[in-house]
């Protein structure tokens, strides 16, 4: 048996968590921060927010937007939509089925301890022995006894899963963002009015920090006195050779992210997000030209004792472009 490893990201999955809520809330919160903690993005109800929608239709909207469905049952059936005679996580469940997204479900176990109050009764009891009677029929269905234990059973699910849906987890997500990175410096350096905005993220360590210069802050609109640039580490060698020669060598930053970049150590690594940024400053270079001094011997015989002077006739200005990485976020590495 293959053990998944621990460390495995779910980068930018969407996942949609159905269950009941106040019976199962410690559940789905050690689901929830596991997932979150290996970055992938939750649809829960916990972040729904207020709608002008039924509670249901918010449900199904937030589940159409998913592309990994995860149903945990306990003991109750939950709220009913009257108009399907269903409970709330029946219709996810449906929903689910149409969307053909990939399923998962998780059963309590029938010898784990669950508050009497909140247990169903009666109808609603008989609903939900019918329901998960069709989940094992049309799903394989894991057991689950503790917060910790759903958890880490999702995860193991999840990793030996999801390749099978061409969601793509772990170091292969990494691999990709960091090729889309490269792909796209190397044409910010090419046709950078084409790219200006875009985003990048990689791992890079700090130099020291300088003031960025005015013509910096000219072309990026930044104020001068107020923009910081520092020198960039990267860790990964074909980003580090792509930036060499004409590529951006340095991160910039103004106003609070200035101070919050000023603080970084030189001594850590940073998982940097930047933005690509570019704008125009000018340069005047002097025209030069030769007028005569008269000697102090014979101001009057210019042509024949006269010293010729340099001087300075017009400005030739000359448009500079200028392409760079603002900072939009950073962490440390190790988090």
């Amino acid at each position: 048996m293959t053990i998944p490893s621990n460390n495995l990201k779910l980068s930018n999955i969407n996942f949609f968590v159905s269950s009941t809520y106040i019976d199962m809330k410690e559940y789905r919160n050690a689901v929830i921060k596991d997932l979150q903690s290996r970055a992938g993005i939750i649809n829960a109800q916990e972040f729904f927010g207020s709608r002008d929608k039924k509670p249901i239709e918010t449900c199904l909207e937030e589940l159409d937007k998913s592309q990994v469905f995860l149903m945990f049952l306990g003991a109750r059936y939950g709220s009913i939509d009257k108009s399907y005679k269903k409970s709330f996580v029946e219709r996810e469940y449906d929903r689910a089925g149409e969307l053909a997204v990939p399923r998962f479900a998780y059963i309590i176990d029938e010898n784990q301890p669950v508050p009497y109050k909140y247990v169903s009764l009666a109808g609603d009891a008989e609903k939900l022995k019918i329901f998960k009677e069709r989940v094992r029929s049309e799903l394989t269905v894991s057991p689950f006894t503790t917060p910790d234990d759903l958890a880490q059973k999702v995860y193991s699910d999840l990793v030996r899963e999801l390749s099978k849906y061409d969601l793509i987890i772990g170091n292969e997500a990494e691999d990709k963002e960091k090729l889309n990175s490269l792909k796209l410096i190397e044409e910010f350096k090419l046709l950078p009015k084409l790219l200006y905005g875009k985003k990048v993220s990689f791992k890079a360590g700090l130099g020291r920090c300088k003031r960025a210069s005015k013509n910096e802050c000219i072309a990026f609109s930044y104020d001068y006195g107020a923009a910081i640039k520092r020198s960039l580490e990267p860790m990964d060698k074909s980003l580090k050779s792509l930036l060499r020669g004409d590529g951006p060598k340095e991160v910039f930053a103004h106003g609070e992210n200035a101070q919050m970049l000023m603080k970084l150590s030189e001594n850590e690594v940073f998982n940097i997000t930047v933005k690509f940024v570019l704008g125009e400053y000018q340069e005047s270079r002097p025209i030069y030209d030769l007028e005569y001094e008269p000697s102090a011997i014979a101001a009057t015989v210019i042509s024949q004792f006269g010293e010729k002077k340099r001087v300075i006739v017009d400005y030739d200005y000359e448009t500079n472009l200028l392409i760079g990485f603002e900072l939009v976020e950073v962490r440390s590495a190790l988090s």
